[in-house]
């Protein structure tokens, strides 16, 4: 017999951007779920009767995270969320974590983007501070990515995990941006890891959320069978970007002086969709402005047992939400061990 922890994992961006009116079947520009409680009971059904144990949420404005807090506070469950999270808007966007109250917070950390790119990449900048790499630290300083972090111990003494819950920029015209703040994501969490426990192996890690990436090259011609990986996604579960991919600002940008920026190198994760079901999903995100897999539950040092998305018949649904499901996000599900 086995020692460990057999846990059950999910990850949805809420879809805060716009509110789903299911009675008149269409998009409001009144965002959130604040005058909506029929999506707001749609995102509780869905969250609740998948027998969840950790749940990473995406895109939750601060009138959500006081309803969910509430909402889940009285079912055993504990709440994650920004201690300085933003206040409702349109851009409303914080990432948080519902874990059951069996399992004990160890640590905490929201991702300090300013603070991340100055620690990382400020050697890069040049004494006039008016060249074209100057111009690319401010611009990723400008565009947002977000991450809640934390350190958990099971409910078996000695069992721990750490999870990374992100939402990385959105805009599909900065590839490069979304790759370089993946990049350090990747690396505050780990340090974030190796902080809290100096003298202990690595304990088992999820990489969790909306990537706003897909698996391969939106230009790779073989539609088919691409093969050409994204730069997120090359980065992540390879451990190394070079200078000469598409999605490296040298090359996106046309501008030798960005290759100042190096190769970008990580400890890679693995994917949980592509080693249980020999894929990621087709959609994770459908639209009708966009379709495909943006969001990806990666991870490393445990052992995952099943993967599958809400609503299991996305392939055969024109675009989310719907009158039965809240957001214009899967849901994803994976059933993991930890030892």
């Amino acid at each position: 017999m086995y020692r460990g922890n057999k846990i059950r994992v999910g990850t949805l961006n809420i879809f805060n951007k716009f509110c789903y009116n299911s009675t008149k079947n269409v998009l409001s520009s009144s965002f959130e779920y604040a005058n909506n409680s029929n999506r707001r009971n749609l995102l509780y059904d869905n969250l609740l009767n998948n027998s969840l144990d950790i749940i990473c949420l995406q895109e939750v404005d601060s009138f959500m995270i006081n309803k969910i807090n509430a909402k889940f506070q009285n079912l055993g469950f504990a709440f994650e969320f920004p201690s300085n999270y933003i206040t409702p808007s349109a851009n409303s966007n914080n990432c948080c974590i519902i874990y059951k109250k069996d399992f004990k917070l160890l640590s905490k950390k929201n991702f300090d983007l300013n603070e991340s790119v100055q620690k990382h990449f400020a050697k890069y900048s040049s004494e006039s501070q008016c060249e074209i790499q100057d111009a690319f630290l401010i611009e990723l300083k400008k565009r947002q990515s977000l991450a809640t972090m934390i350190i958990l111990e099971l409910s078996t003494s000695n069992t721990f995990i750490g999870i990374c819950n992100c939402h990385i920029h959105w805009n599909p015209s900065y590839p490069d941006i979304k790759l370089f703040h993946t990049y350090l994501i990747i690396k505050e969490f780990y340090e974030f890891i190796e902080n809290n426990f100096p003298d202990f192996p690595l304990i088992p890690l999820l990489l969790i959320g909306d990537f706003n990436s897909t698996p391969f090259l939106q230009s790779d011609k073989n539609l088919k069978d691409p093969s050409t990986l994204s730069g997120v996604y090359e980065l992540i579960t390879t451990g190394k970007l070079l200078t000469s991919h598409e999605h490296h600002p040298a090359v996106l940008r046309k501008n030798t002086k960005l290759k100042i920026y190096p190769d970008l190198i990580v400890d890679p994760f693995k994917s949980i969709f592509n080693d249980v079901n020999g894929r990621e999903p087709l959609f994770t995100n459908k639209t009708k402005l966009f379709s495909g897999c943006i969001d990806y539950i990666f991870y490393k040092g445990l052992i995952p047992l099943s993967a599958q998305i809400v609503p299991n018949d996305i392939e055969n649904i024109e675009s989310l939400p719907t009158q039965t499901y809240p957001s214009d996000h899967a849901l994803l599900i994976a059933d993991i061990f930890v030892v």
